[in-house]
């Protein structure tokens, strides 16, 4: 649905384009929530929850830089390659790159960089999904007390 009108202003091939890229944003955002562990955040205050959102933005996209700098060098595309894939890669390197010696150090990032760029995902374009959610919430009351307090009237 759109207010949109005039066809020559705003034709429909247009609208679907936006649209496609309106919808592959909104699954970036979700895939960032889920993958960097953001759909519950641990601090409280809003300075602190600023500053949690900013690290994860950091880590975000030094992840991202490093998928770029692969698919550079494989001559791939950089948002063909699985994050997933990225982050499990780079885990297991980093004791690694933070130990070597600096001309060691780089061989084993190029490595790094090469297995990246190996993590290739399948061309998914036009693909539709439901807007559903699979897992139900659970049946308990939130708990918005201390659970000590909780524990204790149990006893009671």
């Amino acid at each position: 649905m759109t207010t949109l009108l005039d066809p020559i202003a705003y034709p429909k091939v247009e609208i679907a384009h936006l649209y496609q890229r309106r919808w592959a944003a909104e699954i970036d955002l979700r895939h960032l929530k889920t993958t960097m562990a953001m759909d519950v955040l641990r601090t409280k205050s809003p300075e602190m929850i600023g500053k949690e959102v900013a690290l994860y933005f950091l880590a975000y996209n030094l992840i991202r830089s490093l998928m770029a700098q692969a698919g550079q060098q494989q001559g791939s595309d950089p948002l063909r390659l699985a994050f997933k894939g990225a982050l499990q890669h780079l885990a297991s390197f980093v004791p690694f790159l933070a130990q070597d010696a600096p001309h060691r150090r780089a061989l084993r990032y190029e490595m790094l960089l090469t297995l990246v760029a190996s993590e290739q995902l399948p061309d998914r374009s036009g693909r539709v999904e439901p807007r559903a959610v699979k897992r139900r919430p659970k049946a308990y009351p939130w708990l918005q007390q201390p659970r000590a307090v909780l524990k204790e009237r149990l006893r009671h």
